[in-house]
């Protein structure tokens, strides 16, 4: 939903320039929306073109490649084409959500088509804020399938690779504190190499993804091994159901956000998603 907030934050803010060489206005403001994109064309289809001064567009195409939202995060591709969008310019603010909302008069809408290759996604989930929103996660995740909050991993060396068929293969290691290890392992019982890998979890996890009523991701098909040992059913269907329960899009609605997906298809290259998304108003 950020995309098309940027992208609407970008139009809307074209009303001032009153209608005069339109699309390379926009193809400027929606450049500084974001910190780098590599190749925009935009296009605005509004008669008569003063409608624009008055807050009113009917129509805006945009196609951008290699789009940097922010540091070590890249889409290879993001088109988006909106229904007809109307504004209060005198009300426009895009300081938050909740003011882009009282600003307009209707809903704002649009159709986001967006292609995301294996290294987009590979460096994006190296990005500090993604590793620590992933890391938030994980321990809820871990906290409510072992039934304690005191036992944590930390997670590292996290890897995605596509597969046809919206298949997914994820890597990645978990490793605790060694201070609770050092408790855990103070037991002359307890060989060194016993120590050893209790500190470090190596994971490999086959999945499947598919979309559910438009609004939701489920995780299907769950294959995992630690260590080099299959896991466990029950806590591979844990695991899927944690992570399916947090993709879902009816989240947004709190927000004012309606999202729903409308294609998914994965293969070795890239990941393409086609998604329709609308922003509510809202009343001051």
């Amino acid at each position: 939903m950020e995309i098309l907030t940027i992208a609407l934050a970008g139009l809307l803010g074209i009303g001032s320039s009153g209608g005069i060489v339109l699309d390379k206005i926009a193809q400027g403001k929606l450049a500084s929306q974001v910190i780098g994109v590599e190749q925009q064309v935009v296009r605005i289809d509004n008669q008569p073109n003063y409608q624009v001064a008055q807050g009113r567009i009917a129509r805006v195409r945009i196609a951008s490649r290699g789009v940097r939202l922010k540091p070590g995060v890249r889409i290879a591709s993001l088109d988006v084409e909106t229904d007809p969008l109307a504004v209060k310019l005198s009300k426009l603010k895009f300081t938050n959500l909740k003011s882009l909302r009282e600003s307009l008069v209707t809903p704002a809408s649009g159709v986001v088509k967006l292609v995301l290759t294996e290294q987009d996604l590979n460096q994006a989930l190296q990005s500090p804020e993604i590793q620590e929103e992933l890391q938030k996660n994980l321990n809820r995740l871990i906290a409510s399938q072992a039934g304690s909050t005191s036992i944590r991993y930390r997670l590292s060396e996290l890897q995605l690779k596509l597969r046809p068929k919206n298949r997914l293969q994820v890597s990645f290691k978990l490793s605790r504190p060694r201070a609770k290890l050092n408790r855990e392992s103070s037991s002359p019982a307890v060989t060194s190499r016993e120590k050893k890998s209790s500190r470090e979890l190596a994971i490999s996890l086959k999945l499947t993804l598919k979309v559910v009523d438009g609004k939701a991701l489920r995780l299907l098909e769950p294959q995992g091994i630690v260590n080099g040992r299959p896991m466990s059913s029950r806590l591979l269907t844990g695991f899927a159901t944690g992570i399916g329960d947090r993709l879902n899009l009816k989240t947004l609605e709190a927000d004012g956000i309606l999202a729903r997906i409308l294609q998914l298809e994965i293969n070795e290259d890239d990941l393409q998603l086609i998604g329709f998304a609308r922003l509510e108003t809202k009343k001051p």
